[in-house]
């Protein structure tokens, strides 16, 4: 599973125009998948949170590095329901 490592989650070129993170929309853990965190400490060594961060057009999963580096950004957007 190739990871690239980004500056921030708009750099990876997956969160569309226009998203704006809610207030108290996030979620942050440990990676707790052994295989991601090796793959994400060779890619820069350090301490790696899994985030979900919500929004207005939907959520953005991405792993983040306690230097604020980004690396497997996924945008998931919002299912509307009727």
């Amino acid at each position: 599973m190739p990871l690239n490592l980004y500056p921030d989650i708009y750099a990876a070129g997956s969160v569309p125009r226009g998203w704006t993170p809610s207030r108290r929309g996030t979620l942050k853990y440990p990676v707790r998948n052994r295989a991601v965190l090796r793959e994400l400490r060779r890619l820069r060594a350090g301490r790696w949170k899994k985030v979900i961060k919500q929004g207005n057009l939907g959520e953005v999963h991405y792993f983040e590095h306690e230097s604020g580096s980004v690396a497997g950004v996924k945008f998931f957007p919002r299912t509307v329901t009727l």
